[in-house]
């Protein structure tokens, strides 16, 4: 029996051309050139959330598109942390990267892995950590990401997102926690570095993804992602849905606010 595509319905086409053009859309936001050093910094404001398995999709994402090696930072002090997950043990101290001048110094000491350098810190204060460690090398490094951890709206966020370019805020996706990091949102904003949040709902519950559709009309992007078993058992995503939105969000955190939903 022939499929005659006549009787199949425009939308149909016009639907798979619409998810096409902004996949490619994201890929290209991801590999595009940055005029200045893009520090990314992940965190949730409760346990479990999932920023530290963000983080690391992030990192996989432009490490895999990226031309030059991607900064992988973990000040979490977790042990379940990007750290971990990457394999990189605590990175000793080193005079080349203190005083760095070079990209070469500014590598010196840190963990490799495909397209990617590591650092990582066992100290329970982030903020410092990051400034000790990580400041006098991000410039060398086109996109840097971050795991914060776990940040308190009222005790450390805000340190921990100065530090940033872009604050990607994982909670998960039912109504309670995600209206708490939607309102740390405009305060992350309005820090004199004027950080860009970016809301990452995680569909933990498998209830589906109406609350993130619901914020779409917030002024600063949202991206719901659906609950996929190979993220939660700490390997690489199992469904087209979810390394959709890995995708999304990795174009989003790299590439600006112009990057299409």
């Amino acid at each position: 029996m022939s499929l005659d595509l006549r009787e199949l319905p425009a939308t149909l086409f016009t639907s798979a051309a619409a998810s096409g053009r902004a996949l490619t859309a994201w890929d290209a936001a991801i590999r595009g050139p940055r005029s200045t050093a893009q520090r990314i910094g992940v965190v949730s404001l409760s346990p479990g959330a999932g920023a530290s398995t963000l983080a690391e999709q992030i990192v996989r994402a432009a490490a895999a598109r990226r031309r030059e090696p991607v900064l992988a930072v973990d000040v979490s002090a977790d042990a379940t942390g990007l750290g971990p997950r990457l394999s990189m043990p605590v990175t000793g101290a080193d005079d080349s990267r203190s005083t760095a001048r070079s990209s070469r110094e500014a590598q010196s000491g840190l963990t490799t892995g495909d397209g990617w350098f590591g650092l990582r810190t066992d100290a329970s204060r982030a903020a410092d950590a990051w400034i000790a460690e990580a400041a006098p090398i991000t410039r060398f490094f086109e996109v840097s990401v971050t795991d914060f951890g776990v940040r308190h709206p009222l005790v450390d966020l805000a340190p921990c997102a100065a530090l940033c370019d872009v604050v990607v805020l994982v909670a998960d996706a039912r109504r309670g926690p995600a209206e708490v990091a939607r309102a740390a949102a405009p305060a992350i904003a309005a820090l004199p570095e004027a950080p860009r949040p970016v809301l990452a709902l995680v569909d933990h519950a498998r209830s589906g993804d109406a609350v993130a559709r619901a914020f779409a009309a917030d002024p600063y992007p949202v991206v719901g992602v659906p609950f996929d078993a190979g993220l939660r058992a700490g390997s690489a995503p199992r469904t087209a849905r979810a390394r959709r939105a890995l995708l999304r969000l990795s174009a989003t955190a790299v590439g600006g606010e112009s990057v299409p939903a």
